[in-house]
Parts: structure tokens; sequence; C-alpha cells
């Protein structure tokens, strides 16, 4: 699926603003993992999406593959690693409320 940066921004806040609803703020690990497939399954059921992630997907259009076009700032402007899996804040560890408050990535 080709995403621009700002379809992948919307559908990432959009998915996890539901997920919050759903599942409240802070869901294990594996019920937003659950959560994601069934999200990208049930509204585009024709679509495999990259990790169950739009920005994932969006990411996977550039050769590299290795989170460099992830338009999300993980770090939160921080040292440590810019991804969504060792960075200050994580997917699947940080509350949703932190995710959704991240800020874009400038340069992207």
């Amino acid at each position: 699926m080709k995403l621009t940066k700002e379809q992948a921004l919307e559908l990432h806040r959009q998915m996890w603003s539901d997920m919050q609803n759903s599942l409240g703020d802070n869901p294990l690990a594996d019920e937003r993992e659950g959560y994601k497939q069934e999200w990208c399954e049930d509204h585009f059921p024709s679509e495999y999406i990259s990790s169950y992630c739009f920005l994932c997907e969006y990411d996977d259009q550039f050769e590299d593959y290795f989170c460099r076009h992830c338009p999300i700032d993980w770090s939160n402007g921080g040292e440590d690693d810019d991804s969504c899996t060792n960075g200050h804040f994580t997917y699947d560890m940080s509350p949703i409320s932190d995710i959704l408050a991240l800020p874009v990535r400038e340069g992207v």
C-alpha cells in the first residue's frame, strides 16, 4: 500500500486512538498486537500492512528498511535510539497517550 507521510500519520493516530478507546491507556503487549492486526484487517481486508503499522508501511516504501523514514520521533528528542522498539518510548510498553503525543520526526 502506497502512503504519503500524512496518510501514514493519520491512520497511525486513528488506529491507536481506537485502541485506547477500546483497551484503555496501558494494554498489554499481546493485546496491542492483536488489536493492531484486527484493526488493519477490518479496515483494509485486501491489503497487507507491514507489521500492522502504518508507520512501518510508509517506511517500507524506501529501500533501506531500517526505520529511517518513520514519521514519528520515538525518542521524543532524547538521545535514545529512534525506533519504536528501542527508543525512550516503545509501541508495546508505553502508554498509548504518550504514543499519540509523540512529535512528527523532522527531515523525513
